[in-house]
């Protein structure tokens, strides 16, 4: 772990004396340990103690001399006073060290937050709070405080407070609001100590453990990489794939970027255009993971392209994509749910060759600013075979194949959409509508009940794809490459493809589809 002495310090932190609170700028010239805040800002008109104080270019030099304290949100006050309680005299809290109306001051800033947590003594987490009126400090619930058995020596009950949740199942935003936040995902997976003041109790988190007052939610950190999960906390398998880092562990640190994109992807962003910048501490940490040369592309990495780009959406929400643009359709950003990855997915569909991919940005790649909607495209050869989206029954999402040559050949098993096609505006696509389905890999099936995740027990493979939908050509000539959008994610199997099959069933169906679909035409096709 980085000696907290030793690191650079962040270019503005607070400086807490007995009587007031000073910004300091570039205060490197002598090594300070310092704390950072992790709170959600919560601004509130109806509650004017919960707008949070900001670093302007007009008040910085007016808090080079002092800040207000009485403009200082209950939330301030208290993370000041916990650092004036360890003797830390420094203090980084985001809407004070960085300007709020400088793009280049927070761009800047959005790159170095990584460094800042990382390299802090603690962080100072108001877990309990969803505003800055509510502060870090509360009293607990008599029912959570131990009680004396009547007519008992040293028997106590109480009750059971929340415990902390580490995973993304076990979300529990009425106890625990802040880490429903975007921005504190990284916060908390890089900070090497966090002190959480929760309604009920005070939490420890480092590298090592958790330690709670009760008792309730004490763990021990582990090194297994498949248990070493924790939605809001310490994460070794960062740690453990840096020591063991060599082309052994592609496929862990390919399964350790979907596990982070799928817990990210479940929380709240206020501001959509923050996806990217969010994310992008661990998306610099995960360079470090992957081979020399690979590249940050909207979300996704190049080297992996064609199977990051096998991500899904829930079914049975009603959500559309983003009113305004803010990535490709072939990126997860492009809507606005979780999404997750198939752990199954095994390979790339052989018979898909990536030609080009073109993903500028201005400024670093993992801030995610794309130039232009239509400079951001995967061009690919690959097969597509035509489908129709059909309305079987009410709210039905299963396309229907009309392919002449394939016809009674080929189903799907399950279409995923990427959003409600249904909803209004631009996106809305009406039923009877054609599209497009792309077979771009193969999945691992389990054939047994009790499947656990591994692969050692009956099994076989799976073609899937994307839905897409077709748009304008680039330009009017008739050889120039047709343009498609995302629209969902698809399994393709063999028409009336029977249940609970054998292993040797499952094979000679998988090779049946996959002649089919190595005899389509691959055509040459752009996806924006």
């Amino acid at each position: 772990m980085s000696n907290a002495f030793d690191e650079p310090l962040p270019r503005r932190l607070l400086q807490i004396t007995d009587d007031r609170v000073v910004l300091r700028e570039d205060p490197a010239q002598k090594r300070h340990p310092y704390a950072c805040l992790s709170h959600c800002w919560g601004n509130s008109p109806r509650h004017p103690q919960s707008v949070v104080l900001k670093t302007k270019r007009s008040t910085l030099a007016q808090f080079k001399v002092e800040v207000p304290w009485n403009e200082l949100t209950k939330t301030f006050k208290d993370a000041v006073d916990v650092c004036r309680w360890l003797n830390i005299e420094y203090l980084w809290i985001d809407s004070l060290c960085i300007l709020q109306d400088s793009v280049d001051d927070w761009s800047q800033s959005a790159t170095e937050v990584g460094s800042i947590y990382e390299n802090a003594l603690l962080t100072i987490a108001a877990t309990k709070s969803k505003e800055g009126r509510e502060g870090c400090y509360s009293t607990p619930n008599g029912q959570h405080l131990a009680h004396l058995v009547t007519e008992t020596d040293n028997v106590y009950v109480r009750r059971k407070p929340p415990s902390y949740p580490v995973h993304d199942l076990s979300l529990d935003m009425e106890n625990f609001p802040l880490l429903d936040r975007s921005w504190v995902y990284q916060e908390m997976h890089l900070s090497s100590r966090v002190l959480h003041f929760c309604f009920q109790e005070v939490i420890w988190s480092c590298r090592a453990m958790r330690r709670s007052q009760s008792g309730i939610s004490d763990e021990e950190a582990t090194t297994e990489f498949e248990n070493s999960t924790d939605l809001h906390g310490w994460d070794p398998s960062w740690k453990d794939l840096e020591r063991q880092r060599n082309p052994d562990n592609f496929d862990e640190v390919r399964t350790l970027w979907y596990r982070i994109v799928e817990e990210y992807t479940r929380l709240h962003i206020s501001f959509p255009s923050d996806i990217f910048p969010a994310l992008a501490a661990l998306t610099q940490r995960m360079y470090g993971l992957r081979s020399d040369g690979d590249v940050f592309m909207a979300g996704l990495w190049r080297k992996t392209l064609l199977l990051d780009m096998m991500w899904r959406s829930p079914t049975g929400i009603a959500f559309e994509r983003p009113r305004r643009w803010r990535a490709p359709t072939w990126s997860w950003a492009s809507v606005q749910t979780q999404v997750i990855w198939d752990p199954r997915l095994d390979s790339v569909f052989d018979a898909v060759e990536l030609h080009e991919v073109n993903c500028e940005t201005q400024g670093p790649p993992e801030l995610g600013s794309l130039n232009a909607r239509g400079e951001a495209t995967v061009v690919l050869h690959a097969p597509l075979i035509k489908a129709t989206w059909q309305r079987a029954w009410a709210r039905s999402r299963n396309p229907e194949l009309i392919l002449d040559e394939i016809e009674g050949r080929l189903d799907t098993n399950r279409y995923f959409p990427d959003y409600d096609y249904d909803l209004p505006g631009e996106h809305h696509i009406p039923w009877n509508s054609s599209l497009h389905l792309l077979p771009m890999a193969i999945a691992w099936i389990p054939l047994e009940n009790n499947y656990q995740g591994r692969r050692d027990g009956a099994g076989g493979y799976r073609h899937v794809g994307l839905g897409l939908r077709e748009l304008e050509k680039s330009d009017s000539g008739p050889s120039s490459p047709a343009l498609y959008e995302r629209i969902g994610y698809v399994e393709i199997v063999e028409d009336h493809a029977q249940a609970n099959m054998t292993v040797d069933e499952a094979r000679e169906a998988f090779e049946r589809v996959d002649s089919i679909l190595r005899s389509l035409p691959r055509l040459r096709l752009t996806l924006v």
